[in-house]
């Protein structure tokens, strides 16, 4: 009974068909990319104002006027803030009536010298008073000398009432409003002006990487690119112009200073910005999905398939990144090499694949 059973049984397992074979692993693999990209060094900089001036009263009086909007683009020349100027145009007018009124002396005592000249020859006045005419004509002389220096300062002083912008620039905050008492001798702030048109970028270098920029800056002026968001999606483009003289010892770095033309004025002096300094433009670069590069214990490797549709793997060099879309392959890899881009999970050298979309 147990040897039918068995029977039975071998029979079954003999009737069974063996299970369909597994299919070809799918794939997905793109060529190389060959292209000219640039050598660059990443750093983070700020921005700074070509010229940054503090706005303050040089003369003390209320303040009458605001002829500006905060955080307004201005030109040279434009008016800002007027200080009332009423007791500066009374000073002004004092000085003009001194300055006549010794005009008016000098004349006198001249006149009267050129008169008695002849007479002191003649014996008909003395010699001492002779001497007091002449002296009254140098008296006068230095007096007007006076004159003309205080009435200058209180042309100046007048025009110091309308205070102008010194360059192209945007305004900042007006810290003290219409109304309020400026005193010229406390110092106050009255607003900022920046100079943004164009704008500098400062950032630091390890001094480790000074002697490979100086290298390149000899071989022309070296491109900036600014960006102002992490995301990278928006680029400035400026030059470097400044590789400071010294390395700070405190620090072991290097200050540079780029410049940017900044035409539509986004760029804002203190805002923190990664600095790309491209070095030079390399020739034929093999570039990459950055998916396609994987890594390993001996380093990164890609997945290769060959015309009989079967795996090799390649140890590759990598070098730079280009907005997250491709990298760069130093060495360990042709341009005609077909790399897997998708399904690398399980492959192994000789295994067989199938192209996703292909044969």
């Amino acid at each position: 009974m147990n040897k039918m059973i068995l029977f039975l049984l071998f029979l079954a397992s003999c009737a069974t068909p063996p299970p369909p074979p597994l299919p070809p692993h799918l794939v997905s693999t793109v060529m190389p990319k060959v292209a000219d990209v640039p050598l660059y060094v990443d750093y983070t900089g700020h921005l700074e104002a070509i010229t940054s001036v503090s706005v303050q009263s040089q003369v003390s009086g209320t303040l009458v006027g605001q002829y500006f909007i905060e955080g307004q683009r201005v030109t040279k020349g434009d008016l800002l803030l007027v200080i009332d100027p009423r007791p500066y145009e009374a000073a002004l007018a004092q000085a003009k009536g001194v300055l006549e009124q010794t005009l008016a002396s000098l004349h006198y005592a001249e006149e009267t010298t050129t008169r008695y000249t002849p007479l002191v020859k003649q014996e008909f006045i003395s010699q001492l008073d002779y001497d007091q005419y002449v002296t009254n004509v140098l008296v006068d002389e230095a007096v007007l000398t006076q004159n003309k220096a205080q009435l200058e300062t209180a042309q100046i002083n007048l025009g110091y009432c309308f205070i102008e912008a010194p360059m192209d620039c945007v305004t900042g905050k007006l810290y003290v409003k219409p109304g309020n008492y400026v005193d010229s001798n406390s110092n106050t702030e009255l607003t900022l002006l920046n100079q943004i048109h164009p704008i500098h970028v400062d950032f630091s270098v390890p001094e480790t990487d000074l002697f490979t920029i100086q290298e390149y800056a000899k071989k022309g002026t070296l491109e900036l690119l600014i960006y102002p968001e992490p995301s990278h999606k928006k680029v400035f483009k400026g030059d470097l112009t400044l590789i400071n003289n010294q390395v700070n010892t405190s620090t072991g770095a290097v200050l540079m200073e780029g410049t940017l033309p900044n035409e539509e004025g986004l760029l804002w002096s203190g805002h923190f910005v990664d600095v790309r300094l491209i070095l030079e433009q390399q020739k034929g670069v093999l570039l990459l999905p950055p998916d396609a590069v994987m890594i390993g214990q001996n380093g990164h490797y890609v997945f290769v398939v060959k015309e009989d549709l079967t795996i090799d793997v390649k140890n590759v060099k990598i070098g730079q990144r280009y907005d997250d879309t491709s990298i760069s392959i130093e060495s360990g890899l042709l341009a005609t090499d077909r790399v897997v881009t998708e399904g690398q999970l399980d492959l192994y050298p000789g295994m067989k694949v199938k192209l996703q979309g292909g044969s």
